[in-house]
């Protein structure tokens, strides 16, 4: 299991539920290709938070995504990342600072939050 949010490069509403509305279907349109904004999100997110597919087999639990390469997650429209549980407490504020300080708008269903930069 996985804390998943979504980042996408556009204000979002602040209702939560119609927030969702939007960007569910936009997890599943394959883009083929990261778009440039994305490109450099993912770049700044893993010089802090390195993917797990770049972390020695000793230390690949100590990563904080839940998946690699990271970089596929940001084919598509709405991007979701995923963090593993046992380290969203440390990755997520970090992560989502980021994005908002990137001009990226966040979707959190586990919090049931919308965040706007």
């Amino acid at each position: 299991m996985s804390y998943n949010i979504a980042v996408v490069d556009f204000k979002l509403s602040d209702s939560f539920d119609e927030a969702v509305a939007l960007v569910n279907p936009m997890t599943e349109i394959d883009t083929h290709v990261v778009t440039e904004t994305f490109q450099k999100f993912h770049d700044e997110a893993t010089k802090i938070f390195p993917c797990i597919c770049s972390l020695s087999d000793e230390k690949v639990d100590d990563g904080v995504w839940c998946d690699g390469p990271l970089i596929n997650n940001f084919k598509v429209q709405a991007p979701v990342i995923g963090f593993s549980y046992s380290k969203v407490e440390e990755a997520l504020p970090v992560v989502g600072n980021l994005a908002l300080d990137m001009g990226f708008s966040v979707l959190d269903w586990h919090a049931g939050k919308v965040y706007n930069p």
